[in-house]
């Protein structure tokens, strides 16, 4: 007995122990005050504290053993007490080894001490820890954070702890979303071997479905992506669901997730390229052979992005890929890419694309459920140097190329109108230039007619004159006659000045023919012009229309390229016995230039890159 009372004078005072205590009671503060939230049972928590070797099915989901009649926002949460335990076993393990263990402290969890002394004092500093220990946590966290506190971190590292993002969560549960029925056609493919998502209704479907639907209603615009559900999946496997969508929401505005499920996946398209262009520098053969049998990115790496691994690894190597992406961002992602394709590349090389479509869909999880091969990827993963500034520029270079080529096509539509309309207002001028050319045609015959008819006429009063001027001559002889003659001759002479003046009109009516002429020939230079114009026009679009169709015989590639890996998978989903779930887009037919992505034996689709 003294010698108990000396030992425990003499060790340290746990002085950090309410404060870790206070971080870890915040986490289920609101789920404490429910009392709908059921308490895990110490079966439960047994299960739940058993070794991280054994199956992540048994360590992660033990909440999934809750009766399903649960209220609908229910959460699965620890109980304070089972946290006490660990951090009184945490903080005083001389005092555990000295006292013999109980019923109670058989719930401690079986990881060494060590690793959650240190992850214990790091939680309860972690703003001084992230400001001068970051090497250290960089490590700590490529190490893999302890499941028991995972959760925590992972809020920490996100900074959805510290913002407090749940707000509002409850009432956007409340409301409806447009996006419900197509999320709760996913929940059974999230996951489906998993224990906490695999029955109908379950718990864990039900958290799932909430989150999904409440940031569907938070962000409009993004709106519901399939993929979205296995990160959310992941998160509900280490904290209750409100805690998750806070979570989320962090992903989405600070890790460029957001950008990546828009309906647009432009963010998408440079990541695949900014992987691509990894891929070249640093495995330049792997990267011809993928150009030789055409298999591009976007034939086995758009999942990667999108699930982050997780239709892809075993469970808990997932875990450990979300800390790595927490702390690093989209750059861990690159790395544990490159490092599989590394791991991988002797088999990609001696198979033809079928082989290696077989190989990165099926055969890497069985691989890496090998703890071994587990720690030896994501150590060649951190060796791999990534030039952040080259990716960066790739990235940004690549994006002004698209935005280039979609200000080209903008261009193109609009020129390609702007053609139309003046083809349109050419063959209108020309209609009105041969309607005046007609007239002046018609105008030049009958100015020719009335010059002949005036000539005529001028003669035939000439004639006249010379008749009348005879019988004035021979009148006093002859008067009987010559008045009749004179009469005649008088009018003919009015019929002439009537002539005359008709000549006159004519003249007149010639020069308003001749200015309307001019005009013409004016509206016809003007006409001129603009027909070089439009051949300068003409000239430009059918260079832009070359370029476009260059561009078409790329996508008509691609699309082929596409279509081909769609019936290796078929073929190969056909071959493994597994069918298609009715609604989706396999099933369907579809083809509307959309990714389809294999995920856990289900097909999804998401827009071609």
């Amino acid at each position: 007995m003294d010698d108990q009372m000396a030992e425990t004078e003499g060790s340290p005072k746990p002085m950090s122990e309410e404060e870790l205590l206070a971080k870890l009671e915040e986490q289920n503060r609101l789920l404490r005050e429910d009392k709908r939230v059921p308490i895990l049972s110490p079966r439960q928590v047994s299960e739940e504290s058993r070794p991280r070797s054994e199956s992540v099915a048994s360590s992660n989901s033990a909440s999934s053993t809750a009766p399903l009649d649960v209220p609908r926002h229910a959460k699965v949460s620890v109980s304070t007490s089972v946290f006490s335990s660990l951090i009184s076993a945490v903080l005083h393990p001389e005092a555990t080894e000295k006292a013999p263990l109980s019923k109670k402290d058989s719930l401690a969890p079986a990881e060494p001490l060590d690793e959650y002394q240190v992850w214990g004092e790091l939680l309860a500093g972690w703003e001084d820890t992230v400001k001068r220990k970051p090497k250290q946590l960089q490590r700590l966290v490529r190490g893999g954070i302890p499941t028991k506190v995972r959760g925590l971190a992972w809020q920490l590292l996100s900074g959805a702890k510290k913002l407090n993002l749940t707000c509002g969560y409850v009432e956007l549960l409340e409301k409806d979303s447009p996006c419900e029925k197509q999320i709760r056609r996913d929940l059974a493919r999230t996951f489906p071997d998993h224990d906490f998502f695999k029955e109908k209704d379950s718990l864990g479907q039900e958290a799932l479905f909430n989150v999904m639907k409440a940031y569907s209603l938070h962000d409009r615009e993004v709106g519901y992506c399939q993929g979205s559900p296995f990160i959310v999946g992941l998160l509900l496997m280490q904290m209750p669901e409100e805690d998750a969508f806070g979570v989320l929401v962090q992903l989405m505005q600070e890790y460029r997730l957001r950008e990546l499920f828009k309906p647009s996946m432009s963010e998408l398209s440079i990541c695949l390229h900014q992987l691509d262009s990894l891929v070249q520098e640093h495995l330049l053969e792997l990267y011809g052979h993928f150009q030789a049998q055409g298999f591009h990115c976007t034939m086995y790496a758009s999942s990667w992005f999108l699930t982050l691994f997780a239709s892809t690894f075993p469970l808990e190597m997932v875990f450990r890929i979300m800390d790595c992406f927490l702390h690093e961002g989209m750059e861990a992602i690159f790395r544990i890419s490159i490092a599989l394709l590394q791991g991988s590349c002797d088999t990609l090389l001696s198979a033809d694309m079928e082989g290696m479509i077989k190989h990165l869909q099926y055969n890497v999880k069985s691989r890496y459920e090998d703890e071994a091969e587990c720690e030896a990827l994501f150590a060649q993963a951190f060796e791999i140097k990534i030039n952040s500034k080259r990716l960066k520029k790739v990235g940004r270079d690549f994006q002004l190329q698209r935005e280039k080529e979609t200000e080209e096509s903008v261009e193109n539509r609009r020129l390609r109108n702007e053609n139309q309309i003046l083809t349109h207002r050419i063959s209108v001028l020309e209609t009105e230039t041969q309607n005046l050319a007609s007239r002046l045609i018609e105008g030049q015959v009958t100015r020719a007619e009335e010059a002949e008819e005036v000539f005529s006429l001028r003669r035939e009063m000439a004639s006249l004159r010379k008749q009348l001027a005879s019988l004035d001559d021979s009148r006093p002889t002859t008067p009987t006659s010559s008045d009749a003659d004179l009469e005649r001759l008088r009018n003919r002479v009015t019929q002439l000045q009537s002539d005359s003046d008709e000549l006159t009109q004519l003249r007149r009516r010639e020069a308003e023919m001749a200015t309307a002429l001019a005009s013409s020939q004016a509206r016809i230079a003007e006409l001129a012009t603009q027909a070089v114009e439009l051949c300068q026009l003409q000239r430009k679009e059918a260079e832009l229309s070359a370029q476009v169709g260059a561009m078409n015989d790329d996508i008509s590639l691609l699309r082929q390229q596409l279509s081909e890996k769609n019936r290796l998978l078929a073929s190969l989903t056909a071959g493994n016995g597994v069918t298609e779930p009715p609604g989706s887009p396999a099933s369907n037919g579809r083809s509307d230039g959309r990714v389809k992505l294999q995920i856990n034996g289900a097909v999804e689709e998401h827009d071609e890159c």
